[in-house]
């Protein structure tokens, strides 16, 4: 009996756990979704050039909000581009 009650604390324990692992990554991801130019070339480990080049050959997209001066990149984009020249070598 006292083992059955337990399991049961154990149980809920575990869904709270796991409902709030979730709710933090949702949180996570959406806070992360766009990336500065900053984070870009940190992620990246590529240049302002480099970048730059990104953007101008569409190998990259990217938003500029109305009346501000900053790039914005996907995070999921940026994933995408790793994604396609991935060679199959990990070094």
């Amino acid at each position: 009996m006292h083992e059955d009650f337990i399991i049961q604390k154990l149980d809920e324990l575990l869904r709270e756990v796991s409902n709030l692992n979730k709710s933090l990554n949702a949180k996570n991801s959406s806070t992360s979704q766009w990336l500065d130019k900053e984070e870009a070339m940190r992620v990246l480990k590529c240049s302002e050039r480099t970048l730059q080049t990104l953007r101008d050959t569409h190998k990259l997209d990217y938003t500029k909000p109305l009346g501000g001066s900053k790039f914005f990149y996907r995070r999921k984009d940026i994933e995408a581009l790793f994604d396609e020249n991935f060679t199959g070598k990990l070094r």
